[in-house]
């Protein structure tokens, strides 16, 4: 994990209840599950993609995976001490980010800790371009503003946001939010 990464995983976990139970909501590959057990948190895996499933899986054998939408979650209300969204979002137009939101303020408890990292830009926008795995994919950019106002309108407050360029150096930028519950 590069460093920058890591200071994020940390603020993340820092603000979640030690040996608490995470849900990595949209998990790819697993790659940050294996951190959240190495440090004492119980976790669940969730992604709509079989094939990246079986990846994390082989990766983390000792780790919970299920395959799930993230906008329609099956677990109960206050589930979850944190949520971890990172680079998910973005495979969503606006109203998935909406039920996305909704559903994580509804299974995370009232102290927990909400994680988001998507695409932005000065604009929303949706473009069309290559996936990694090959093929064409619609892709998501949503403006600081318009993400501050979709996660006030599902109930968050944010702690803090901020915009980084992407860790991989490719011609976008990220924004990075930390967010709890609103009373």
């Amino acid at each position: 994990m590069i460093q920058k990464a890591i200071t994020r995983y940390t603020r993340f976990i820092r603000n979640v209840k030690h040996s608490g139970h995470i849900l990595d909501a949209g998990c790819g590959t697993g790659r940050f599950v294996k951190y959240f057990m190495r440090d004492g948190y119980r976790v669940t895996g969730i992604d709509v993609s079989k094939a990246m499933l079986k990846i994390a899986i082989r990766a983390n054998p000792d780790a919970e995976f299920i395959e799930m939408d993230m906008r329609f979650l099956r677990f109960s209300e206050d589930y979850f001490d944190g949520i971890w969204n990172s680079g998910c979002l973005l495979h969503l137009d606006e109203n998935g980010v909406m039920a996305t939101l909704e559903e994580s303020r509804r299974v995370l408890k009232q102290d927990g800790t909400f994680f988001v990292a998507t695409r932005t830009g000065n604009e929303d926008l949706t473009r069309e371009e290559e996936s990694r795995e090959g093929g064409k994919i619609n892709v998501n950019y949503y403006t600081p503003d318009k993400l501050r106002l979709l996660l006030n309108k599902a109930r968050f407050e944010i702690s803090e946001m901020f915009i980084e360029s992407d860790d991989y150096m490719r011609p976008f930028d990220y924004c990075y939010i930390y967010a709890r519950k609103s009373k």
